[in-house]
């Protein structure tokens, strides 16, 4: 879709939440598009293309992971039945141009990545206390990686745009109100570069943190998750409301489950 979308929007900027990989910026990038990482959730997602529009940021394409998503010129609706007759248009237009490939062509240049993991920690609390205390820990994660406290870690941001509400990590003087507390760090080190990205969110819904980690390096993310554990869950004290068994065996073994 962001392939059919820059073609007919060239430098159009397109909103992704941010768990989406480094190879998809440089796909949206090298078409000279930019890209905007945002917040988990697809209303979120949505929203920020509305407020980057209103902005002054044209803005046509906005998409989640889930696959909800939206467009400009269909005034911003999560409706996947416009974006498959978007697609089925782009196929008989391949065609006429006399193209032999498929609509998949399009993505030929778009790399996988080699390792992506999901863990969750549970929060060791009253249920009343909980969302609290995953707020404490998300914040504090903030707080080690924009100190330097992890090396190589940095936070990610969404890129060279600015609009009122602020970005994944929001620095305006009245932060918005967000529903769930989440940040995404870029991981780098000096034999292999930034390789790779780890995004803590709190749930809104159950008393627990994810943990996303994507890799273009081999045993990338078996080596984030043991700087996580050693370096923030067990340095911070997060271990103590946090239940990291996930984490731990994940780096103890390779295993997820």
């Amino acid at each position: 879709m962001s392939a059919i979308v820059l073609r007919e929007h060239p430098g159009t900027t397109i909103v992704t939440d941010a768990r989406t990989s480094m190879a998809l910026t440089r796909f949206i990038i090298d078409r000279g598009g930019q890209h905007c990482l945002y917040r988990v959730g697809y209303r979120n997602v949505i929203d920020k293309g509305v407020q980057l529009n209103k902005n002054g940021i044209e803005t046509h394409l906005m998409m989640e992971t889930s696959g909800h998503g939206a467009l400009k010129e269909n005034y911003f609706l999560d409706d996947g039945a416009y974006m498959v007759v978007k697609i089925i248009i782009e196929m008989v237009r391949m065609k006429l141009a006399g193209s032999d490939e498929g609509i998949g062509s399009l993505m030929k240049d778009l790399e996988e990545p080699l390792e992506s993991v999901e863990l969750r920690m549970n929060i060791i609390s009253e249920p009343r206390h909980a969302k609290a205390r995953g707020m404490d820990a998300i914040e504090t994660f903030r707080s080690f990686v924009e100190e330097g406290r992890i090396e190589g870690w940095e936070l990610d941001s969404c890129g060279d745009c600015w609009v009122a509400d602020g970005c994944l990590v929001d620095s305006n003087d009245d932060p918005a109100a967000v529903d769930a507390h989440m940040y995404r760090a870029k991981v780098s080190d000096e034999k292999l570069g930034q390789h790779g990205w780890i995004h803590l969110r709190q749930s809104i819904h159950n008393p627990n943190i994810a943990v996303n980690m994507q890799s273009m390096a081999p045993g990338g993310c078996l080596s984030m998750a043991k700087t996580l554990r050693d370096k923030f869950l067990v340095a911070s004290g997060m271990d103590k409301i946090l239940d990291i068994t996930q984490i731990d065996k994940y780096a103890r073994t390779g295993l997820v489950k």
